[in-house]
Parts: C-alpha cells; sequence; structure tokens
C-alpha cells in the first residue's frame, strides 16, 4: 500500500532513451546532435516540421492574425528557402484532418530581384527554388523603387537629400526635384548607392528598399502577414548590429518574432528556432536547393561593416558558448516596444519610429574637434524656399547615415509619401506647417486616391 501511494505520488516516468540510438524512433543510429539530443535524418525533418509549425502557431495567436493570405519573402538564401519548403510542410500537416481549416486563405511567393545592383546574383536559381513550391511566385526588382506610381502624378516628385554647404551641425536640408527624362530606374538606384559612402549605410539603405518593396508587394496582393526567413543566428546579429546603428528604440520591431507596425501588414519571423547549422542539415536531407546571396561586404574583411563586424563576433563567440545565439534570441524576446515608440511618427527614409529630438540627443553624444561645433553662418542657398528641414522627420541611424552622404543624392520614391505623411503629423506642428507651406502644390488630394497610396507605401 506504501509502496503503491508513493508510485501515484510520483511524476510520469521520461520517455525511454535508448543509448546512441536516436531519441524519437529508438532504432536508428543517430546523425546529428542538437543540444545534447541525437535524432536521425528523419526524426531530424519530422522534428523540424513540428518545430516550425509550433512556433508559427504561437505567432498567429499572440498577434490573433486571422485566416488571411501570407506572402512567403524569399530571398534565395538557406534560410528562406528552408522556411518556403517548411510553410509547405505546415500547410499539407494541417490540411491532413478532413474537418480541418486550412491556416492561411492562399500562399504567394515573393522576390526582391537584386541583379541591377549585383550582376552575379543566382536569379534563375532563385525562381526554379520559387517554381518547385507550387505557389504563386512574383518578383519585384530592386529599382522599382523608383518607379513613378500609377495615376499619382505629385508623386512623380523624388525627394533630393542634401545637407546644405556650411549648415549648422545636425541640419538635413531637401528639396523636391523631377527625375531627369534620360535616367532610368536602374540609373537611379545605382546613384542612390553611389552616394552612400561606407559599406555599413549601403547595407542600411539595401535593407530599408528591400522593406520597402515587399510590404508594397504585400499590400498590392492583399496579404495580412509576410513571413520573414530571419534564423536565430541571424537575429543574434540583428540585435548586435542594429544597437551598434544606434536603433535600439526599433530593436522589437525589427527583430522580434511578430511586428504590427507596418500598418494592414503583420509580420512574422518563424525561423527564430533555427541556427544556421540546422538550416544546413535540414536542407541538405530534404533536397532543398538554396542560391547564393551576395552583397557589399561578400569576400571582404570582417571590419568592412557593422554587420559584417557583428556577425563574426556572434559567429565567433557562439563556437566556444554554443549558448551565445540561444541567450541573444531570449533576451531579445523579452523586449517590448516602447509606448513612445508606438506612438512616434515613422521616420522619412527607414519608415521605423523616429524619437523626439534625435538631432539634439545625437549632437550632445557626438565627440568632435571644437572648430566644427561652432555656429557657422547658413548660406543663402539653405533659406531657398524650396529647401525643407527634414531633421526632426529623420530618425537618429538615418541622420547618421545622411550625415555621410553625397550632396545631391536621390532618395527612393517611397521617401516622398512618408515625408507628406511626417507633414501631416501633428507632432511639431510649427515646423511641419512650414514644410507643408513649402511642398503643398506636392501634395495629392482626397480625391486624387491619396488614401490608397498612403496605405500602400506606409
Amino acid at each position: 500500500m506504501c509502496d503503491a501511494s508513493i508510485n501515484d505520488a510520483l511524476p510520469p516516468p521520461r520517455r525511454k532513451v535508448v543509448p546512441g540510438m536516436c531519441i524519437k524512433c529508438k532504432v536508428t543510429k543517430p546523425s546529428i546532435s542538437i543540444r545534447r539530443t541525437l535524432y536521425c535524418k528523419d526524426c531530424f525533418v519530422k522534428a523540424s516540421i513540428v518545430k516550425f509549425r509550433a512556433a508559427l502557431t504561437k505567432s498567429r495567436k499572440r498577434v490573433e492574425l486571422p485566416q488571411t493570405k501570407v506572402l512567403v519573402a524569399l530571398s534565395g538564401g538557406a534560410a528562406s528557402s528552408a522556411m518556403l519548403k517548411l510553410t509547405a510542410d505546415f500547410i499539407n500537416m494541417e490540411r491532413r484532418g478532413t474537418d480541418a481549416e486550412p491556416p492561411f486563405t492562399g500562399v504567394v511567393v515573393g522576390h526582391v530581384d537584386e541583379s541591377c545592383l549585383f550582376p552575379g546574383s543566382q536569379e534563375d536559381e532563385i525562381c526554379a527554388i520559387a517554381a518547385e513550391s507550387g505557389h504563386p511566385y512574383f518578383k519585384v526588382a530592386l529599382e522599382d523603387v523608383f518607379a513613378p506610381g500609377e495615376g499619382q502624378l505629385a508623386l512623380l516628385e523624388l525627394v533630393k537629400a542634401s545637407i546644405a554647404p556650411g549648415a549648422t551641425r545636425d541640419q538635413f536640408c531637401a528639396r523636391l526635384v523631377e527625375p531627369a527624362q534620360t535616367d532610368s530606374q536602374a540609373d537611379q538606384l545605382k546613384a542612390l548607392f553611389a552616394g552612400l559612402t561606407s559599406a555599413t549605410d549601403k547595407e542600411d539603405m539595401l535593407d530599408i528598399v528591400k522593406t520597402a518593396l515587399i510590404m508594397r508587394l504585400a499590400r498590392k496582393l492583399e496579404c495580412g502577414a509576410v513571413l520573414l526567413g530571419d534564423s536565430a543566428t541571424r537575429t543574434a546579429v540583428k540585435v548586435m548590429a542594429l544597437t551598434g546603428h544606434g536603433r535600439g528604440l526599433s530593436l522589437p520591431l525589427e527583430a522580434g518574432t511578430e511586428s504590427k507596425w507596418f500598418h494592414g501588414v503583420v509580420v512574422v519571423r518563424p525561423m527564430r528556432d533555427y541556427v544556421v547549422k540546422e538550416i544546413a542539415f535540414f536542407n541538405r536531407w530534404t533536397r532543398q536547393r538554396a542560391a547564393f546571396v551576395p552583397t557589399f561586404t561578400t569576400g571582404g574583411p570582417r571590419r568592412a561593416s557593422i554587420g559584417r563586424l557583428a556577425e563574426a563576433f556572434i559567429v565567433e563567440l557562439d563556437r566556444d558558448f554554443p549558448s551565445t545565439v540561444p541567450t541573444v534570441c531570449r533576451t531579445l524576446q523579452k523586449l517590448e516596444p516602447r509606448a513612445e515608440a508606438l506612438a512616434a511618427r515613422p521616420c522619412v527614409v527607414c519608415g521605423m519610429p523616429a524619437e523626439l529630438d534625435a538631432h539634439a540627443w545625437r549632437s550632445r553624444l557626438t565627440i568632435s574637434n571644437a572648430q566644427d561645433t561652432e555656429q557657422l553662418p547658413v548660406p543663402v542657398e539653405a533659406s531657398a524656399p524650396d529647401l525643407l528641414d527634414i531633421t526632426s522627420c529623420l530618425c537618429y541611424s538615418c541622420q547618421n547615415m545622411l550625415h555621410h552622404t553625397t550632396p545631391g543624392t536621390v532618395l527612393p520614391r517611397f521617401c516622398t509619401t512618408q515625408l507628406q505623411n511626417a507633414v501631416d503629423s501633428t507632432a511639431s506642428a510649427n515646423n511641419h506647417n512650414d514644410l507643408r507651406a513649402k511642398i503643398e502644390e506636392f501634395l495629392i488630394d482626397d480625391s486624387d486616391g491619396s488614401d490608397s497610396e498612403h496605405n500602400q507605401m506606409q
């Protein structure tokens, strides 16, 4: 009797472990060890699908995502290709039940063609990967950020950002210009990146442009969610890089598992539980192809950019301390967007929250020569009626980027729309009233469809 009562009070026995065999099937020799857990090939693939299903289901519940069409962002790399494969397996698993409700009303694959900047990119291979998934495939070119809007004549004007010569520190001026008829969209895109002086700024602008294009494609296809293939390793690197860029305010929105910052579109990162080695083994054993995705620092030294340096730091640290990546990701998961970040207006360039008085805070932190901090007289050019002071419309990170940008660089077209949205904001009313007076002729009336363009580009 005593022994029976003691046995009833004991917790249920743990799953039986057969030494030297797979933790799941217990009859096959293991092929991989994940955090001291042994799996054979088949059980590892099944466990990866189950983990993806659990992560995606939890994300849908946390953001209360209804049944909607979803866009899978495919860059062609190992993580996004694995995510495309896992999404198909997840849908097939959900449909096994006869009465099971499909998780999404539809799945489409979206890709940003970067061949304009990187001629060596494997676009044909990426198209083949998307075709194998069986889902509709849509591709947008990187230079489409300079494409004119349909029926929006006022938005044909671009924002020309330049720091006026001799202007006071942290004063960023811009003017609205018309693009030259002889300049193609590809030429305008190359001129944009030629005006950025560092690899760090170029990588930042590339991420900004790609994000804007993916969001615009998602809204055009009426998708309520976008799946991004940021792995755990990539997320840890991103946390370090964004912190180095001064993007702590928007860190939960840019690297979190879910984000509702983009109006009308929910961003979900279901690959957050996979490190790069897991993804490599999954792609190998499922024969999932992946393409080579070049960037500005490909083959460069570790100090080529902040992102490259953060990657080298995380990878080398995780090599000796395997808990580095999971620890960084768990710490990020505890972060919540601050109220002032959610209430802030979007930055004109990146679209992330632009903190108030970021320029003043940046000036207090800047260390420079005493001669550089002297108040220089503002030239006549800086007080011209067509110049706009957009300093208060920029976040801290974008101020750093534009501070070294070559004067005369033309920003992407979506910056024009975000500038209009900033002008319409009620914050800093006096300064923005001056901006409105200068760009009044470029604004679109409600009857001309400004609301639809605002929803597409915000």
